[in-house]
Parts: C-alpha cells; sequence; structure tokens
C-alpha cells in the first residue's frame, strides 16, 4: 500500500508538471461546451391522454347471450401496431415533417426517427393512454400528437366491429355448406331405409345379436315350460293308469275316501304350482311328491277294505278319474301350443343364422350411416348456435357500441420549452472540462517523463544512486511560484464559477447567445 502512495504522489507530481496546458485545454473544453449547450434547439413536448371506455348499459343484458371481447388486449395490440409504416407517413405527410428531405434515404431517416420518437404509453391497471412527443417546435409537437391521436380513435372505432362481421360471414357460410351436408345425410339414410326393409334393427327390436340372444332365451324357456309340462302329464297318465287298474267293481266312496281324495287333489295343484317354478330335483318339490304318494297309498288301503255297507260302482264313472281326464286333456293342449311356439321360434332362429352375414353388413352400414347423420346434424346446431351469437354480438356492437375513446387531456400548444436540461449539461461543462484538462496533462507527463525519486531512477536505470541535489528557490521564485499557484487555482476557480453561473442564468445567456448569431449572421 505504502509503495502505491508513493507511486501515485509521483505521478501526480509529473501532471502536475504540465498544469497550463491542463488548464488551457479545461477552459477550451468548457467554453466549447458552454456554446453547444447554448446553441442547443428548444425542445417542446405535447402529451395527449386517452382513456379507453368498455362499459356499456348493454353488457348485462347479453351476458351469456353475445360473445364479449377482451378489449383490452385489443387495444394494447391497437397501440402497439398503431404506428406502422402507412401511419408514420401519414403523420409526416399531415406536419410537412419531409419538406426537408431532398432524397428518398433522408425520408427514410426522418420516418424512422418519427416512430422512434412517437410515444404511447399505457397506464398500469388503468385504460388510460398516453401519447408524447417532443420536436424543436411547439405547433409540430401539438400537430403530431393529434395527428396520431386522430389516427387511435378512427381505428380504436372499427376494431370491434371487424372481427364480429369477419365471423358472422364466415359462420354464415359454414352454415349454408353443413345445411346441404345435413340434407344429403338425411336423404342417404332414408334411401337405405327403404331399400331394406324388415332387416333393419329397429324393426326387430334391437340390433342383429340381440334379437338373436333373445331368441334363444325364448326356445330355452320354452323347452323347459314343455320338460314341465310333459311331466305333469306323464305323472297325470300314471294316476288314470292307477285307477283303471283297480278292480271293475269298487265301493262308492266313503265320507273318509272323499276327503283323501280332495287332500289329493289339492297336493296335486300345488305339485303344478311348483313345477312352474322349479325343477323337480327341488327339495319343495321331492317332498310334495313324496306327500303325495303317501296320500295314495292310504287311498289305495281305504280302497281295498270291504265293509258290508258300501255301493258298488264302476271306476270310469268315478268323479276322480274324470277329474284327472279334465285335467290330462288340458296339458295335451296346453303341450301343443308350447309346441307350435317353439317350432316358431326355431323357425325365426333359423332364418337369423341364415341372414347372419347380410343382416349384420345392414346394421354396419346403417350405423354408419346414422353417426354421419348425427355428426353433422351436431355440428349444424352448434355453428346455427354461434352464428345467433355473432349476429347479436355484431348488433350489440353497432347499437350501443363496445368500446369507445374519451379524450381526458387534449393535446395543447406549450408557452414554454421543455428542453433540453441546459442547467444540468452547463453544471457538466466544468468538470468534464477539468477532467479532459486533466487526462491532457497526464498524458504529456507520460509522453515526456521525469525521474520524481532516487528509487525511481535507480528502478529504471539499474544502477545504484549515490544521492541527490535539491533545488533550493531563492525568495523572488519561491514569490513566483506562490504566485503562479494563486493565478491557477483562481482561474480554476473562475472556470467552476462560470459554469455554476451558466447553469443559473442558463435561459437568459441562451436569449442573448442567439440574438447574438443572428446578428452575426446578419
Amino acid at each position: 500500500m505504502r509503495e502505491f502512495v508513493k507511486y501515485l504522489l509521483g505521478e501526480l507530481r509529473g501532471t502536475w508538471r504540465f498544469r497550463w496546458y491542463g488548464l488551457l485545454i479545461a477552459w477550451v473544453v468548457s467554453l466549447a461546451g458552454a456554446a453547444s449547450v447554448l446553441t442547443m434547439p428548444d425542445e417542446y413536448r405535447v402529451t395527449a391522454r386517452v382513456q379507453l371506455d368498455t362499459q356499456s348499459m348493454l353488457r348485462p343484458l347479453l351476458q351469456d347471450l353475445a360473445v364479449e371481447p377482451n378489449l383490452g388486449i385489443r387495444m394494447r395490440a391497437l397501440t402497439a401496431t398503431l404506428l406502422r409504416r402507412e401511419n408514420v407517413e401519414r403523420i409526416a405527410t399531415e406536419n410537412d415533417l419531409l419538406l426537408t428531405a431532398s432524397t428518398p434515404a433522408q425520408e427514410e431517416r426522418i420516418l424512422e426517427r418519427l416512430e422512434q420518437e412517437i410515444l404511447i404509453q399505457g397506464m398500469r391497471d388503468s385504460p388510460i393512454y398516453q401519447i408524447g412527443y417532443t420536436a424543436n417546435g411547439a405547433s409540430q409537437a401539438k400537430g403530431v400528437v393529434q395527428s396520431t391521436l386522430d389516427i387511435l380513435t378512427e381505428e380504436a372505432m372499427g376494431v370491434t366491429m371487424s372481427d364480429a362481421r369477419s365471423a358472422t360471414s364466415f359462420l354464415e357460410e359454414q352454415v349454408d355448406d353443413y345445411e346441404q351436408r345435413l340434407r344429403a345425410a338425411e336423404e342417404r339414410l332414408a334411401e337405405f331405409r327403404r331399400a331394406n326393409v324388415g332387416m333393419l334393427p329397429n324393426q326387430g327390436g334391437g340390433d342383429f345379436y340381440q334379437r338373436l340372444n333373445r331368441t334363444e332365451e325364448e326356445i330355452e324357456n320354452l323347452e323347459s315350460d314343455l320338460e314341465t309340462a310333459e311331466r305333469r302329464r306323464r305323472s297325470l297318465r300314471e294316476q288314470i293308469v292307477r285307477l283303471e287298474s283297480n278292480p271293475s267293481q269298487r265301493i262308492e266312496q266313503s265320507p273318509r275316501f272323499q276327503q283323501l281324495s280332495e287332500d289329493l287333489r289339492t297336493s296335486q295343484q300345488r305339485l303344478d304350482e311348483l313345477l312352474l317354478r322349479y325343477t323337480a330335483e327341488h327339495p319343495d318339490v321331492q317332498t310334495l311328491e313324496d306327500r303325495i304318494e303317501r296320500q295314495r297309498q292310504r287311498r289305495e288301503a281305504l280302497e281295498t277294505e270291504d265293509p258290508p255297507d258300501r255301493a258298488r260302482t264302476d271306476n270310469r264313472d268315478s268323479l276322480v278319474y274324470q277329474e284327472f281326464q279334465l285335467r290330462l286333456n288340458d296339458l295335451e293342449s296346453e303341450i301343443a301350443s308350447i309346441r307350435t311356439r317353439l317350432e316358431q321360434r326355431q323357425e325365426r332362429r333359423g332364418e337369423l343364422l341364415t341372414k347372419v352375414d347380410e343382416i349384420t353388413e345392414v346394421e354396419k352400414r346403417l350405423t354408419d350411416l346414422t353417426r354421419n347423420y348425427q355428426s353433422t346434424q351436431q355440428r349444424y346446431q352448434t355453428l346455427i348456435s354461434r352464428l345467433q351469437t355473432a349476429q347479436m354480438t355484431t348488433a350489440a356492437d353497432r347499437s350501443a357500441g363496445q368500446m369507445s375513446i374519451r379524450l381526458v387531456d387534449p393535446p395543447r400548444t406549450p408557452e414554454e420549452p421543455d428542453g433540453p436540461p441546459r442547467a444540468l449539461f452547463m453544471t457538466a461543462v466544468a468538470p468534464v472540462g477539468l477532467g479532459m484538462g486533466g487526462a491532457f496533462a497526464f498524458l504529456l507527463h507520460l509522453v515526456r517523463p521525469v525521474f520524481q525519486s532516487r528509487e525511481r531512477l535507480a528502478e529504471i536505470s539499474g544502477r545504484p544512486v549515490l544521492g541527490s541535489v535539491s533545488l533550493v528557490l531563492t525568495r523572488r521564485q519561491r514569490q513566483v511560484k506562490t504566485g503562479a499557484i494563486a493565478v491557477f487555482g483562481l482561474a480554476t476557480l473562475m472556470l467552476v464559477a462560470a459554469a455554476v453561473g451558466g447553469a443559473i442564468y442558463v435561459d437568459m445567456g441562451v436569449e442573448q447567445f442567439q440574438n447574438l448569431i443572428r446578428r452575426v449572421n446578419l
């Protein structure tokens, strides 16, 4: 650190040798800078604020009925594309900005600079936009802002309706197209139904496999019913055979015999009812059959008795035999009916199996046509709904207006210039001049160096330094040196004071300086 301080002090002493050159450069640069600041043209900034009003009285009334566009996004897109080439050319033409251009290249530069200098800014979380422009003339700045505002208003008025009209036109074309498709699909479906009468699913109660399965189930049920009825018939025939196998002469039934016969009939009816619901292996059916068998045995045992007071009669004339015979006839009719229905179902199954390929192909083709028709109809209904929404949106935009531009702050011609910041520039003149003067003095020191210490001389020469001789100034030389330092300090203070005074009275100085320039030019 100590070595660095010694090195820095040596460089400063070397620079101090050329202080007068540095001071001269500082004054020259400062005067040139002050002249540049004073000759800067005035800048007039004009701004205008507009509000994007998206509130409409129809909005709550048209909720879920019309499309509500995102006008904020549209407005941001509008402002982003507002300064396109044709609009910039229009602004430049209306404000005579191209009169100073003599070549196409100059016109191009003017248009590019104009596009960059027009500022359109949106305020955060606010529908207010600000348009600003800075020019050397007050009327020119106002004209550019006014032209930009006019273009913004014109394009904002049409942005809400253009999209709705385009969407409505497109939807109308699509509705016409799908209406024709729907009619063609209806005609194809109707023609196919006419050409395949009797083979369609809805004419047989479902598709082919459903009809075939239903027929198989009916056949199984009828076969089960037939088996049950035949079993009942066999049982009844056995009972009749038993009656016929008894002796031709038997006693007229006693009250006990009649009671047994009545119980047997009741049990037999109960067995018939159970056989309609269960198979012969069901426990209830087997239990009831055992009870019927016991009842028959008791009745047969009663018939073998020969009390002296019984009367003889023929078995075929008994009430039990006649009742069994009637029931047998009913069973024969029931069995014939079941067999007829079974044959019909078997014939239907055979017809279905012989037409399996044809019916399957018809059902497949019908499914395709129906799916195509339903898909076309669904899209047609969707397009109709969206077309109505688009038409209502267009009508709402046309009648009430979804977006309007309100002028919050109109552009005004400024009385005083807003720039440039001459006071700031004038304040910076002195530091810049002094900095450049110091840099010039340091550069001279580097070009014309001297040895400031014995150590530096020994380091550069590589030889030992035996000693040094100090310069002893006379009184007159010290006075001259002191006066020179005072003059240097005074000149530096005058430079700083001039810069500060210029910053304070820069506006007055600009007016006087410009008058001087005009007189010199005259």
